[in-house]
């Protein structure tokens, strides 16, 4: 099964859309112990709706909490890269892991993974990637992308609307 790797960014941005369980059940699907604290832990205390749903997620089984080990090729792109706590353990687990992608909307971290031709997906290109893969209804998709569109640009979203009512 294809494996992918969550920031904290996509991951509560997925959330929120409610398409996390669907890519759950088709994807493996991992997030560093950094980003389970910043979502689950940190977010339950806040009582954030979104944080309880992704502690859920994990006390099932369906979403997995890895302990990263540093890899040099992280560590060699990530030197002054100034991103953050939560992404950096998220790339060590991309290629630790041997990951096909990342799910990220933090500019900065994608802006890093562009320049060095890591694989990536914004939450709103991921549901139109869903309908592609005939996971989710355009009608659902759309409800998602209205969901997400308070939490993300306007470019991307338009982009996203554009693709799907193509």
């Amino acid at each position: 099964m294809t494996k992918i790797v969550f920031d904290s960014d996509g991951l509560i941005k997925l959330t929120k859309t409610e398409c996390l369980q669907i890519l759950l059940e088709h994807f493996t699907c991992s997030i560093t112990k950094e980003v389970y604290e910043e979502t689950a832990i940190k977010g339950t205390e806040r009582l954030y709706d979104d944080a309880f749903q992704i502690e859920e997620l994990v006390k099932k089984g369906m979403l997995n909490v890895e302990k990263t080990k540093n890899n040099k090729q992280a560590q060699q792109i990530l030197k002054s890269s100034g991103v953050g706590k939560g992404e950096a353990p998220s790339l060590h687990l991309f290629f630790n892991t041997n990951a096909r992608a990342i799910i990220s909307d933090d500019r900065i971290f994608l802006n890093l993974l562009e320049q060095n031709n890591i694989p990536f997906i914004i939450p709103a290109d991921l549901i139109i990637r869903l309908v592609e893969l005939k996971l989710i209804s355009k009608d659902e998709a759309m409800d998602a992308l209205n969901k997400l569109k308070p939490y993300v640009s306007q470019k991307n979203y338009n982009n996203a609307k554009e693709n799907l009512e193509d």
